[in-house]
C-alpha cells in the first residue's frame, strides 16, 4: 500500500542522526544511544527527542526500547525504509533533496540491512560538505534550530542568553573555523560542533576561565569583521 508521508525538520534531523550513529558503529543494528548525547549533539531538547522518535516509530522508520534512568540507555533499531514508506514525501522535504545516497548492504552477525535510497526520503545534502560561507548562511537561516538552541541554553543555566547572543556566537564560531584553516563544513556537523563549542564557552565564562583575557577591563575589545 503506497501512501505519502510528511516529515518535520526535527524528524528528518533525528532520523539522519540515528542513521549516522548506526553507520559509525559499523551498522550494528539495534544499538544503544543515550538521550543526553542526542540533546548535546543536535540542540534538540530531550522532551522533543522523545516526541520525535515516537513519530518516527509510528511512520515505520525505527523501533526503540525506552531506557531506564541511570541504568540503561534507549535501544534503537532502524527499519528497512524502502518497504514501509512511500517514495513520495512532502514538497518541503523533496525540494531540498539534490542527491541520492545509496547505503550499501552491510552484514553483521548474518543480518543484512537492505539498501536505503535515503535521498528519496530526506534532505541528504545536510550531510555533505559545503563552503563555510554557504554553511554559515544555511545555519543562520535555520530559525527553528536557532530558537531551540537558545531555549535549551537558557534552561540549562544561562537565563540571560538571547537569540541575538546566539547569532553573535554563531558568527564567532565560524570566524574560529576560518582562523583554524577550515574551508568546508557540512551543516549537520557544524550544528553538532557549534552546540559543543557553545556549551564549553559558556561554562568557561561562568567559571571565570574564558580564554578571552583582557589585562585592562576598561579597554574596549575590537572585533575585526570577517566576511561570512
Amino acid at each position: 500500500m503506497n501512501r505519502s508521508v510528511e516529515f518535520s525538520s526535527n524528524e528528518v534531523f533525528l532520523y539522519f542522526y540515528l542513521l549516522n550513529e548506526c553507520n559509525i558503529r559499523g551498522w550494528q543494528n539495534p544499538f544503544e544511544h543515550p538521550n543526553k548525547t542526542i540533546v548535546l549533539a543536535t540542540g534538540i531538547s530531550e522532551k522533543t527527542v522523545i516526541e520525535v522518535r515516537n513519530r518516527l516509530q509510528q511512520k515505520g522508520l525505527i523501533t526503540f526500547e525506552s531506557g531506564k534512568k541511570n541504568a540503561k540507555s534507549p535501544v534503537y533499531y532502524l527499519l528497512d525504509v524502502s518497504k514501509t514508506v512511500s517514495k513520495k514525501v512532502s514538497k518541503e522535504v523533496s525540494k531540498r533533496v539534490s542527491k541520492t545516497v545509496n547505503i550499501k548492504d552491510k552484514t553483521k552477525d548474518n543480518k543484512t540491512i537492505s539498501p536505503l535510497r535515503v535521498g528519496e526520503l530526506f534532505p541528504a545534502d545536510s550531510f555533505f560538505d559545503k563552503s563555510l560561507d554557504d554553511c554559515y548562511t544555511e545555519l543562520k537561516s535555520n530559525r527553528s534550530w536557532a530558537e531551540t538552541v537558545t531555549m535549551n541554553t537558557r534552561s540549562s543555566g544561562n537565563p540571560d542568553f538571547t537569540l541575538e547572543a546566539f547569532y553573535e556566537c554563531l558568527k564567532l564560531f565560524f570566524m574560529k573555523l576560518q582562523n583554524e584553516g577550515e574551508t568546508t563544513k557540512s551543516p549537520k556537523d557544524a550544528m553538532s560542533h557549534f552546540a559543543r563549542w557553545l556549551k564549553f564557552e559558556l561554562n568557561n565564562k561562568k567559571d571565570g576561565k574564558s580564554k578571552r583575557t583582557n589585562t585592562n577591563p576598561e579597554t574596549d575589545v575590537e572585533v575585526r569583521t570577517i566576511k561570512l
